[in-house]
């Protein structure tokens, strides 16, 4: 098996250094809610992210005022003038309006900033633009990993979201979670992770509000209507965790979780977060035979030992789609927190 770990990996749904103590894990409650639901998770709903820049020709030749400043790929502009947007219509009209200068508020993960830009007039349209190409949030689907009890407070995917787009690392801490109904999967090829395939139920309802994304996974609130129909399961420490039998919970299809049997193969002692805490092999013929293994979409299933839950799954090894990695637990209770 030593010779499968070095093998390509893909994140399946993706780093930024978030710093934790090192210390155990210190939570108040001993239960949590058991995910394994699939959810739709909407990013940068409020604003747009900034995907490059572009010339503008006007009459004194190409020009690009946003190109140079301190906007750069990624970032999320939110308004313009102090004016809240949340589509390129938006930002348009709001340009259009400015007499001279145009003040963008902007986020940076945490950080928020102004920066002013001075339009140009395009010659082609007479509409005056500042070189940016914008594009509405990141959409996608994954699974709920758990919802604490007392406070509602949720942990899903257990990685990192990559834009498509800008090929950058997601950092932000506004975002929506939804409902989500698995319609099919695709399954593995050679050198190509599957994926489940699905849809969001209700748009118009989020079903829990997302307070943090990073390196790790989204987390925030959930609300009550979430936890409807899951179970309660005591959590484990990531010393507690054992070599052997263990379970995933995961819906390919429909909106209901199942049970699935897994190997843990191999456990990382950890001080400090590391998505790769645990590699772990599907072992259910049930699954094999429906999926092949692990799936992009099946990021933030549940892994549970011993009748406690211990972490998510994380990754898939592209060249096995039967092996993957696990994060534990201790790493997202305190990133929930």
């Amino acid at each position: 098996m030593k010779s499968k770990v070095g093998y390509v990996l893909l994140i399946v749904l993706t780093v930024f250094a978030f710093t934790f103590s090192a210390t155990e894990v210190a939570y108040a409650e001993e239960k949590v809610y058991l995910g394994g639901i699939p959810i739709g998770i909407g990013l940068a709903e409020d604003g747009l992210i900034v995907t490059g820049t572009v010339d503008v020709i006007t009459d004194e030749g190409a020009r690009c005022p946003a190109r140079g400043s301190e906007i750069l790929t990624g970032d999320l502009i939110v308004s313009v003038n102090g004016k809240s947007i949340s589509s390129a219509r938006d930002f348009a009209s709001e340009v259009q309006k400015a007499d001279a200068d145009v003040t963008l508020t902007v986020k940076r993960g945490e950080q928020t900033f102004s920066v002013n830009l001075i339009p140009v007039t395009d010659t082609l349209t007479g509409l005056k633009k500042l070189g940016l190409i914008l594009k509405n949030g990141i959409n996608g689907i994954g699974t709920l990993t758990f919802v604490t009890k007392e406070s509602l407070k949720f942990g899903a995917l257990g990685h990192g979201i990559v834009d498509g787009d800008t090929g950058k690392l997601f950092i932000g801490d506004v975002g929506s979670l939804y409902a989500c109904r698995i319609t099919g999967c695709k399954r593995a090829e050679e050198g190509k992770a599957g994926q489940l395939i699905g849809s969001f139920v209700d748009r118009e309802h989020p079903i829990g509000e997302i307070r943090r994304c990073d390196a790790f996974g989204v987390y925030g609130t959930a609300s009550p209507q979430m936890t409807s129909g899951l179970i309660e399961i005591p959590i484990a420490s990531r010393k507690e965790i054992k070599t052997g039998d263990a379970l995933i919970y995961s819906t390919i299809e429909g909106e209901t979780p199942k049970a699935y049997k897994i190997e843990i193969i191999k456990t990382s002692s950890q001080k400090k977060p590391q998505e790769k805490g645990m590699l772990i092999r599907v072992t259910d013929e049930a699954l094999l035979s429906a999926t092949g293994g692990i799936l992009q979409g099946m990021s933030g299933s549940p892994i549970v030992q011993n009748g406690k839950l211990v972490g998510a799954v994380t990754h898939v090894l592209v060249n096995d789609s039967t092996l993957g990695y696990g994060l534990y637990l201790d790493w997202m209770l305190q990133n929930a927190a």
